[in-house]
């Protein structure tokens, strides 16, 4: 193995350098890659990420590394350990995958459903209707203010809005069945 060894290796080129790390990196991978693979059997691919990721920690503690070989390979064996109990955790997707659908937008197709059955059930009614229930429901207005607005008792808007939420419901369900 040229110039890594240990604590007491004196590499032909400073501890820190870039060409130090170069020279960590062409003596060490491949034995990292192998004790990944042999050792923890890691697949290739992801034993080469494992190594990257290490080298790359190695980087950025590198002044604190007492032995530059045994911290390496210690990494190298936390790495592939985390690998595995990643691993262990997820699940592979099943492999007809394309034939299910999303479970989130099948959320959002049923809102977008329910959204346009309510809108073509609300266009269905009379303008009295549509009118009285728009200011109440989407606009706040209170019963007492929706008759003043149109120039009536509250009483007679409460039972408006009663007679217009029982039509629009009526009209909701038949346009659900329709839909079916």
């Amino acid at each position: 193995m040229p110039a890594i060894e240990g604590d007491d290796a004196h590499s032909s080129s400073p501890r820190g350098s870039d060409v130090f790390f170069e020279d960590a990196y062409r003596a060490l991978a491949d034995l990292l890659r192998e004790i990944a693979e042999k050792k923890f059997h890691v697949p290739f691919a992801d034993a080469e990420s494992i190594v990257s990721e290490v080298f790359i920690a190695f980087l950025l503690r590198e002044p604190q590394v007492r032995d530059t070989k045994k911290w390496l390979i210690g990494a190298v064996c936390h790495a592939s350990r985390a690998y595995w109990r990643k691993a262990a955790r997820t699940q592979p997707l099943p492999p007809d995958i394309a034939q299910h659908p999303d479970p989130d937008t099948q959320e959002i197709e049923d809102k977008i459903i329910n959204n346009i059955t309510i809108a073509v059930a609300l266009s269905r009614l009379n303008p009295k209707c549509r009118e009285t229930l728009r200011m109440y429901y989407f606009e706040g207005y209170s019963a007492a203010e929706i008759a003043e607005k149109i120039g009536t008792t509250t009483g007679y808007v409460m039972q408006l809005l009663h007679a217009c939420r029982k039509r629009a419901r009526e009209i909701y369900k038949c346009l659900g069945k329709e839909s079916r």
